[in-house]
């Protein structure tokens, strides 16, 4: 266990650590953590934003984007913590921006709802956010097999019960009461407060990050040269497996395949028909389509 815990948390540092991987855990931790707080203690770096918040609807990208953030020297990805769970409900809390290192830098993964309190405790932490946006019938697609799959969402047993064509339909009433809103209320937000908030569109990431990478990075006033971003994407990309099955086996992350336009692999004309009804309008307000003539 010790081993496994060196290794995997800081690679970097296995010369320094490797004398010590046959003496008790208690000391190969307390190393460790000694290293941690060296490697991770901001004034090493000076970066002017010690938080980065990554938000976004579910399966929108928001995983790569905190990966690609977190692979930054320095910055290190954090699961939210606070005994509310507000994060659950997708909003934010005091208790959440309490409970983050002081002398650190945090990446975190939000789906935080756009509504006024949120808008206020993340303005009054001063943290600027990646807000990402998909094309929502991918969304659909992707949803819909995650959900088929882990036991953990809510709809999982319902989904194992019924045909795809039912669960698809099920999965884009889902995206239209609850998606549809999330979008419509983030999206003049974030280009009337484009200081506060980087819109990036998933399909501009996917393909080749660097160009959005150094974006974000840019927004953030964090300077990496080009080859120091190109190392961050190829880092990510190789250790990044879009293989769902696998990777809920391994109880990492959920990545898919992470295609663009995976939906008209799966949609069929009613599932077209029904989406142009309830979610055909915001398609085109986020320009995925001109009209509804698709």
């Amino acid at each position: 266990m010790a081993r496994w815990r060196v290794q995997r948390i800081l690679p970097s540092t296995r010369r320094i650590l490797r004398p010590l991987l046959g003496r008790p855990y208690r000391a190969v931790r307390d190393a460790t953590d000694r290293v941690l707080v060296r490697s991770y203690y901001r004034p090493r770096y000076r970066w002017p934003h010690p938080l980065l918040v990554v938000i976004g609807p579910p399966r929108s990208g928001t995983q790569l984007v905190a990966q690609l953030l977190a692979a930054v020297p320095g910055y290190r990805w954090r699961l939210p913590t606070d005994s509310d769970r507000c994060t659950d409900r997708l909003d934010v809390c005091r208790e959440l921006f309490d409970q983050l290192p002081r002398n650190g830098y945090t990446v975190l993964k939000l789906h935080t709802r756009p509504m006024p309190d949120n808008l206020a405790l993340l303005e009054r932490f001063q943290a600027r956010a990646v807000v990402l946006f998909r094309d929502l019938r991918d969304i659909c697609v992707s949803r819909y097999f995650v959900v088929l799959h882990h036991p953990r969402y809510r709809h999982h047993a319902y989904y194992n019960t019924v045909s795809q064509s039912e669960g698809l339909s099920h999965c884009l009433e889902v995206i239209r009461d609850e998606f549809v809103p999330w979008i419509r209320g983030w999206l003049p937000i974030v280009r009337r407060f484009s200081e506060r908030f980087l819109e990036i569109r998933y399909e501009d990431l996917r393909p080749d990050p660097r160009a959005r990478l150094a974006r974000v990075l840019d927004f953030y006033g964090i300077r990496r040269s080009p080859r120091q971003i190109d190392r961050i994407a190829r880092h990510v990309a190789a250790t990044t497996q879009f293989d769902l099955a696998a990777n809920i086996r391994d109880g990492t992350v959920t990545a898919r395949k992470g295609l663009v336009g995976d939906w008209k692999n799966h949609f069929t004309e009613e599932h077209v028909r029904k989406f142009k009804e309830g979610c055909g309008d915001v398609l085109i307000e986020l320009g995925y389509e001109r009209d509804l003539n698709w």
